[in-house]
C-alpha cells in the first residue's frame, strides 16, 4: 500500500483528495469488487446506449479472472478511496518482448478499469479524476523495479486509445492482427520517465 492523489469530481472545481494503491490485491475480493460494479456498470452503459454507442468494456468481469490471479499467472493492483475500490489493473506475471525495440522486454498491462461511477459517458460525470493515470504510473514504477526500465505495453479498446495516446503519452504501434486486431500502444526508451515526471510535477 502507498498514499496517492485522485481529484475529487463531485465538487467544482475538482479537489484533490487522499487515496491508496494496493499491490497483490487479493484476488479473492474480486466477487466483491464485481457485485459493487455491476450495477453502476449497467448504469453506464445505458448512458451510451442513449447517446447512440456502446460501452465496449461492458463484457468484462473480474471476478473471472480470480483463478488466474491465484495461480500466480496475474498480479493485481487496485485503487481504494473512500472504502471502495475505485480500479483495478491486472499484469501478467512474463513480461512481453518489446515491439518497438526487439530484443528487449516490457511490462504488460492485460487489464485496466476506473470502476463505472469514475467513466465518463454523456450525462454520466465520473466521481473521481486520475484513476487509470495513477494505474499506468503504477505500471511504469513497476516495470522500473523488475529492471525493465519504465517499458510498458498494452492493448486498448477502440474507446480507451485517446486515453493511452493523449493522457499517457503513450507510443500507437498499431492494429495487432495476433490479438484481434486492437491497437497495442507502448513506451519507448525514455519515454515513460519522461511522462512519468511530467505527471508527477503536474499532481
Amino acid at each position: 500500500m502507498r498514499p496517492i492523489r485522485l481529484a475529487d469530481a463531485r465538487v467544482n472545481p475538482p479537489v484533490v483528495i487522499a487515496a491508496t494503491i494496493l499491490r497483490r490485491f487479493p484476488p479473492g475480493r474480486l466477487s466483491e469488487v464485481e457485485a459493487a460494479w455491476s450495477p453502476a456498470r449497467r448504469e453506464l452503459v445505458a448512458a451510451h446506449q442513449s447517446a447512440g454507442s456502446d460501452l465496449e468494456s461492458s463484457h468484462w468481469n473480474w471476478a473471472g479472472k480470480a483463478e488466474r490471479a491465484e495461480r500466480g499467472e496475474l498480479t493485481l493492483f487496485a485503487v481504494e478511496c473512500e472504502g471502495a475500490v475505485q480500479g483495478l489493473m491486472a499484469v501478467p506475471a512474463r513480461p512481453r518482448s518489446s515491439m518497438l525495440a526487439p530484443g528487449r522486454s516490457g511490462l504488460y498491462v492485460d487489464y485496466l478499469e476506473a470502476a463505472p461511477w469514475n467513466q465518463r459517458a454523456p450525462g454520466h460525470p465520473p466521481r473521481f479524476v486520475g484513476v487509470g493515470t495513477v494505474l499506468v504510473a503504477e505500471a511504469v514504477v513497476v516495470s522500473d523495479e523488475l529492471g525493465l526500465g519504465g517499458g510498458v505495453g498494452l492493448h486498448s479498446l477502440p474507446q480507451a486509445e485517446p486515453f493511452y495516446e493523449r493522457k499517457c503519452a503513450m507510443r500507437r504501434v498499431g492494429p495487432d492482427p495476433g490479438y484481434y486486431d486492437l491497437t497495442y500502444f507502448e513506451y519507448a526508451e525514455g519515454e515513460a520517465a519522461a511522462w512519468l515526471a511530467g505527471a508527477r510535477a503536474t499532481r
